[in-house]
């Protein structure tokens, strides 16, 4: 047994068996179940996969340091060095020599089985995980019901834990009231892992896999460590430990808002973002124009939204591609011809306002589901399989992805035909005027798809290659326009970031499986602002006839995530609930939402933008107030803070936070501010109320925004 401690942290290591046998911090010892300390995939040339742990292996040696220790395992084929150093956390690194003709896949590394203890369980404990900007879990049922862990494999589909993609940040956290472990790769070079949680002996698998990108026959050497640390407090604690680790390491590809010169003039303007289709109203409708179509026909709304928002707009379109709705990658001309759109986008450039489109990823659309169009012939008449992502077995599964829209394939992004392809459909659109490019809609964080192909300039496995190759493709299509921004559904990976400075946020599907919380805007928004999105599924989420109410949460939600706002109309102007949401007579009150969409843009702008657009989010000040209930529409009710907060550091170091009642009522709270400071309230921009210090009473308007601001 080998035994290590600093200060508060004790590591026990049974090097026989190969386990972590206790974490301890402060008398709590956070090993629930012993697990190998590792889990390798090999796959041979025949594509057969199996997969090995430390009880295959025979410990060859072990030495014990000052604060760590190193191991080292033998088995026929592999030799494993496994390494662990005690400083203000714990660091793990692994070296595996290969002396057999498989590849290394991928490995799980260092494997910990924490407690179930979450509500479900009868506990207290949370889990913080980085999927869809950031989301806490707290009940396993609920978290499986919705969907649970999904193995990632090819094809593969956008909800599988993988980074850089839906998980968009590299650190998960375990904590309950008194302390909690962080759990984080320290890469700065965005290698491909799976980073996600499952059940596992009655206890909870917090699980890095680590896909190597390697050959037959190579060795592995993990090139980053994996840290542990243990924190007091809630999930802010942990990001804020990645959130050091990450500026401290910051690539110089990342820019602040303030000093980025690619980021066009309407970025700082705030525009509220109107989306919808102009073909049928919803998914899977049928394809026909519909009232706004010509293009020109929606230009009545976007009058009338710029007055009620007193905001510019940025139209955002679905459904708008010449060849079929949803039918990457040939998007180009639109429906209903060039000049047509033209017309709409130099209308609402006189305006001042901005013009987008959604596209759908790195797809191959072979068939459209929802008109008639099928690339069949074209497909086999230019041996295009060459050029798809395939199966381990070099096989050609169809993609996962939109099915009941279209079939198709996923297309690797190494390929000269994808890079190629990608950047001609995007000239085009830039040439047309477009401002905005949601180009990876489908392609969550920004990522591509795993491809096993033996003929692509790429190894045999996935890794950090398919990275590098989407950084590429996005590097040469942001090229032909000069203040063209592109973006992806769900906000950026790490990874993506300088290349997808604006994308469409789903961080509402947090609500299928736990409760969202900002930690993407925590680490990175001083770097990018992005948008509410179309909020799809949500109708999954709440109950829109019981609970209307939900849309005004979400909408609270997201300015104080930092976010531009959204709204989702039909082809009558109204703002619906969410896009795919389309039973009749259900909707939001319209005046209601204008209102609260032109009271919280009106902080977005002028004198406190270098809080909610250039700002870095830090930790508020503790607000009381309370509960809001609403009903769920898949058996889980939710409940809410009645009002929103975040806290804002601006460039010049002053401090601003935001409190917000999306109800249509006043409402009161608590906010508990230090003795020995000074803060002033502000209803408006510039106008102070009154000064405020200690614990104060406040009371927020109806469907409204205060700034409390330290003086």
């Amino acid at each position: 047994m080998i035994s290590c401690r600093v200060k508060n942290t004790q590591l026990r290591f049974n090097e026989e068996n190969g386990y972590i046998e206790e974490l301890d911090y402060k008398g709590k010892n956070y090993v629930f179940s012993y697990i190998s300390v590792f889990e390798i995939a090999l796959r041979n040339i025949s594509a057969e996969q199996q997969r090995i742990s430390v009880d295959r292996f025979l410990l060859k040696d072990s030495k014990k340091f000052e604060n760590g220790f190193e191991c080292v395992y033998k088995s026929d084929i592999l030799e494993v060095c496994i390494r662990a150093e005690i400083t203000d956390g714990i660091e793990w690194g692994i070296d595996i020599t290969n002396n057999g003709n498989d590849v290394i896949e991928w490995v799980n590394f260092p494997q910990i089985v924490v407690a179930n203890d979450l509500k479900d369980s009868g506990g207290n404990s949370k889990i913080l995980w980085g999927f869809n900007e950031g989301c806490l879990i707290d009940d396993m049922k609920r978290r499986n019901s919705a969907w649970g862990y999904v193995e990632p494999q090819y094809p593969s589909e956008g909800i599988m834990g993988i980074y850089p993609a839906i998980v968009e940040t590299q650190c998960m956290a375990y904590y309950n009231d008194e302390s909690g472990l962080y759990f984080a790769s320290h890469d700065k070079n965005d290698e491909l892992k799976g980073i996600d949680f499952y059940e596992y002996n009655n206890g909870i698998n917090l699980q890095f896999r680590h896909f190597t990108g390697g050959n037959f026959g190579t060795n592995y050497t993990m090139p980053y460590p994996m840290v542990m640390k243990f924190f007091e407090g809630d999930w802010m604690e942990a990001a804020l430990i990645y959130r050091n680790w990450f500026e401290e390491n910051l690539s110089s590809e990342f820019v602040p808002i303030k000093e980025n010169r690619k980021l066009p003039n309407w970025y700082s303007k705030s525009p509220v973002v109107v989306t919808y289709p102009v073909r049928g109203l919803f998914d899977t409708d049928k394809m026909d124009p519909n009232k706004l179509f010509p293009y020109c026909n929606a230009m009545k709304y976007i009058e009338e939204f710029e007055k009620k928002f007193d905001s510019k707009i940025m139209v955002i379109l679905m459904h708008w591609e010449g060849t079929a709705p949803w039918a990457p990658p040939i998007v180009w001309p639109p429906y209903g011809g060039e000049e047509e759109l033209k017309k709409f986008i130099d209308a609402l450039h006189e305006r001042g306002d901005v013009f987008g489109v959604y596209c759908s990823g790195l797809g191959w659309t072979q068939k459209s589901n929802l008109v008639d169009y099928d690339m069949s012939d074209y497909f086999e008449e230019n041996n295009l399989k060459e050029y798809m992502c395939l199966s381990p077995e070099q096989e050609l599964p169809p993609s996962k992805i939109c099915t009941a829209q279209r079939s198709g394939y996923d297309m690797c992004p190494t390929q000269k035909f994808t890079e190629d392809i990608i950047c001609n459909q995007v000239e085009k659109m830039v040439k047309s005027g477009i401002d905005y490019i949601q180009l990876l809609d489908q392609n969550h964080g920004g990522t591509s798809y795993f491809c096993y192909s033996k003929n692509h300039n790429h190894p045999p496995v996935p890794g950090r290659w398919q990275v590098d190759a989407v950084k590429n493709i996005l590097s040469k299509a942001g090229g032909y326009g000069k203040n063209i921004l592109l973006g992806c559904e769900s906000a950026a990976a790490q990874a993506y970031i300088p290349q997808l400075l604006y994308s469409d946020n789903r961080y509402n599907l947090c609500y299928l499986i736990g409760q969202p919380v900002p930690l993407y805007a925590y680490i990175y928004h001083k770097y990018l602002n992005n948008f509410m999105g179309n909020q799809v599924c949500t109708h999954d989420i709440f109950d829109h006839k019981k609970s209307p109410e939900n849309i005004f949460l979400r909408t609270a939600y997201s300015f104080c995530a930092g976010d531009m706002l959204t709204v989702v109309i039909d082809d009558e102007g109204r703002c619906i609930f969410n896009w795919g949401y389309h039973e009749d007579g259900v909707y939001p009150n319209q005046d209601l939402l204008a209102k609260l969409i032109k009271n919280l843009n009106y902080w977005r702008r002028g004198a406190t933008e270098k809080y909610l657009h250039r700002g870095a989010m830090r930790r508020p000040f503790e607000v009381e107030c309370d509960k809001t209930k609403m009903i769920g529409s898949k058996g889980f009710d939710h409940e809410f803070d009645s009002v929103l907060t975040s806290a804002w550091e601006a460039d010049g170091g002053s401090v601003g936070q935001f409190l917000v009642n999306y109800a249509d009522e006043p409402k009161t709270c608590k906010i508990n501010l230090p003795d020995n400071e000074k803060f002033s309230l502000c209803k408006e921009i510039g106008n102070v109320e009154k000064e405020l210090s200690g614990t104060c009473e406040i009371t927020i308007d109806r469907l409204s925004a205060i700034l409390i601001e330290k003086i």
